[in-house]
């Protein structure tokens, strides 16, 4: 069954109005037809069966029927990434969403080459992959910000760990921690920024394995090790 985020508050017999886009997105591409009946959430009330009312040519709305799951929230995972190439920003943000993560970083560092993100078309993406996977929740993602001041602003609920490609360690963050896992852009951290993540209190240090990763096979790699606690 189609699954659609949606903003309004869910209660069973509401009617809502859909956007423009997801009007065009369930009569032109899904072909939904008057009276179909669809899943929607808005990462607060849970899902709920809803019935689809054409409402003219290009607007669409929807009664909401009855409460099909309660809302459920993943627990608190962070990750943190510099940017990369755009197509790979994205399938890191798809992928991240997929394995759980509920708070996305992204990073400029010294070695970054792309230097523009756009906030609004990276929520897209989150949206979109959660309702492919079926989560109830969404995402945050959060403004792009610098390293160092990335460091300084650290959500005192997550315990840091940062992703080491040559500093051999057997550190392993508590099974029972709310990770923020941070992984640098393409050809690493710079020396001076290793130096800062291995000085700042209370970063945990992370070795994946003898091999480089690129960075978004490292997102991966570490998402599905902390979900399947692997270490």
């Amino acid at each position: 069954m189609i699954r659609l985020y949606v903003v309004d508050s869910l209660q069973t017999s509401k009617n809502i109005c859909l956007s423009e886009k997801q009007a065009h997105y369930l009569k032109h591409v899904m072909r939904v037809k008057e009276n179909e009946e669809i899943t929607v959430f808005n990462g607060k009330d849970g899902a709920f069966l809803s019935k689809v009312v054409y409402q003219g040519k290009k607007n669409i709305g929807l009664t909401i029927l009855q409460q099909t799951q309660r809302q459920k929230n993943l627990p608190p995972c962070g990750l943190a990434f510099a940017l990369i190439k755009k197509e790979n920003t994205d399938f890191i943000l798809q992928k991240a969403t997929e394995l759980g993560v509920t708070d996305i970083f992204p990073l400029l560092t010294e070695r970054t080459v792309v230097r523009q993100f756009n906030q609004q078309r990276a929520e897209c993406i989150v949206i979109e992959a959660a309702e492919q996977c079926e989560r109830l929740d969404i995402p945050t993602v959060h403004r792009l910000t610098d390293l160092k001041t990335f460091l300084t602003r650290i959500p005192e609920q997550f315990t840091p760990v940062y992703l080491a490609e040559r500093i051999l360690t057997t550190e392993k963050p508590s099974s029972q921690a709310l990770p923020l896992f941070i992984i640098g852009p393409e050809g690493g951290f710079s020396d001076s920024e290793s130096c800062l993540l291995q000085t700042t209190p209370d970063i945990k240090t992370l070795h994946l394995g003898e091999t480089i990763l690129r960075a978004e096979t490292a997102a991966i790699a570490v998402l599905s090790a902390w979900n399947f606690r692997l270490f």
